[in-house]
């Protein structure tokens, strides 16, 4: 289920010359020049608008998306509608990581939290390619080792931890996502996806704002002070950073 506005274009250059753009993907970087070109070939770049859905829970995995620019949610829809993020995918990772274990539906609904570019490619393509991948075979069970941490961690977090270190905690995460420390969010967005009610978010923002440690206004939030709001955020951030250092590469 992908956004019609999705605008799609190839990736590799007039003279066949592969750019620069995978780099920018930490599982795409570094790989083999065979095998980033095998992936290449049955790969395409998309931009997806902000709030765009890009699949849904039970519905076979088509795509698998690698973030160049943007972030996408893997959100948990209860019945009665509750959205909660298990976790973000970034630049450091990659949707469909089912695929890997050969399971092929999606488990989550995944929308696109920060608009910006992805490598897509489609499923059966990407087993393709690891028949005689194994450098990105390795990469891509490494980051569904890292993904399941990552989700447990944020467990333990909602469960524990104040809204505004949660808060803190997921703009860390959000910033090193996207490589920025400026982007878009909506305090209505960052309740759905920290499962609390808007008001404690906007408290928590607010007091965040009020230390200087980042400015939220019309719908876009920068961080202003980086050390400062790793003070802020609980220990999971750093818990988080450390199984990044040691699974992704």
């Amino acid at each position: 289920m992908i956004s019609d506005s999705a605008a799609r274009t190839h990736i590799t250059s007039r003279d066949g010359v592969s750019p620069v753009a995978p780099a920018r993907n930490g599982i795409l970087a570094g790989l083999p020049e065979s095998e980033l070109a095998a992936f290449l070939e049955r790969a395409e770049e998309v931009e997806f608008p902000s709030r765009s859905e890009l699949f849904q829970p039970g519905e076979p995995i088509q795509s698998v998306y690698f973030p160049l620019s943007g972030m996408i949610s893997m959100v948990i829809v209860l019945k009665d509608g509750t959205m909660i993020e298990a976790i973000t995918v970034g630049k450091e990772g990659f949707t469909g990581a089912p695929v890997v274990n050969d399971v092929h539906t999606s488990r989550y609904r995944g929308v696109c939290q920060v608009a910006g570019r992805f490598l897509s490619i489609e499923a059966s393509g990407l087993i393709e390619v690891l028949e005689s991948a194994p450098i990105l075979e390795r990469k891509l069970r490494h980051y569904v080792q890292y993904a399941s941490d990552v989700t447990g961690q944020s467990a333990a977090c909602n469960s524990i931890h104040t809204i505004e270190q949660r808060s803190a905690r997921w703009l860390l995460v959000t910033a090193d996502a996207v490589g920025t420390t400026e982007f878009s969010l909506t305090q209505e967005f960052l309740s759905q996806m920290l499962a609390v009610r808007r008001p404690g978010v906007n408290v928590a923002m607010r007091a965040l704002s009020r230390r200087a440690l980042i400015s939220h206004r019309y719908g876009k939030v920068s961080i202003l002070d980086l050390v400062g709001l790793r003070q802020a955020s609980c220990e999971c951030y750093a818990t988080i950073s450390e199984k990044a250092a040691e699974l992704l590469e």
